[in-house]
């Protein structure tokens, strides 16, 4: 097993540099039925060469879209990706994005996902907003969202085509100056 760098420690999971290694499993994963109709729709799919074109991407765009290793604290595993879709530095925002290997999702890891993106966000970017978009019917990714803090921003009605139905897309902010921050 490949060691991670820890970018940020929880107490079950932590935010670690994502390593060219870890691509294979991140493809699985992001292609994975389950989770791909959350993030886009049913009908997204991206090829392996894909996530090479994503990795070099990455390398030379790490401050704009910062995406980590999700790694489990006890067994040092992957077990999920997360970090920026963009960030606006004149705007200080960031959207983030998550997601977990099917086999560790309701394992309360998300939540803390979320509590880390959003500290890297406000303490160590300085961003004064974090916001994710979520599908309607995402029951899971709105609880951990509100648990964090976020509050529903905005509602893109209709606006996802996925598994032969239109969605609504939820819009879910939450500020620094809301949580205490700096």
């Amino acid at each position: 097993m490949e060691m991670h760098p820890i970018i940020m420690k929880g107490e079950k999971v932590s935010l670690a540099i994502l390593l060219k290694e870890d691509l294979p499993k991140s493809w699985e994963w992001f292609n994975e039925r389950s989770t791909v109709q959350h993030l886009f729709n049913s009908a997204h799919f991206t090829l392996p060469e894909e996530e090479e074109e994503f990795y070099e991407d990455l390398k030379k765009n790490k401050e704009k879209t910062p995406t980590f290793a999700v790694i489990e604290n006890e067994s040092g595993k992957l077990v999920g990706i997360a970090g920026f879709n963009w960030i606006n530095w004149q705007a200080r925002w960031g959207e983030i994005l998550y997601y977990l290997s099917p086999e560790e999702r309701e394992k309360g890891y998300g939540t803390e996902i979320v509590r880390l993106l959003c500290e890297y966000a406000f303490v160590h970017l300085n961003l004064r907003k974090v916001w994710a978009k979520v599908h309607e019917d995402n029951a899971p990714s709105i609880r951990i969202l509100e648990k964090n803090g976020f509050t529903l921003a905005g509602r893109l009605r209709e606006h996802v085509w996925s598994d032969g139905q239109y969605l609504d897309e939820l819009i879910y902010e939450r500020f620094r100056r809301d949580s205490g921050g700096r």
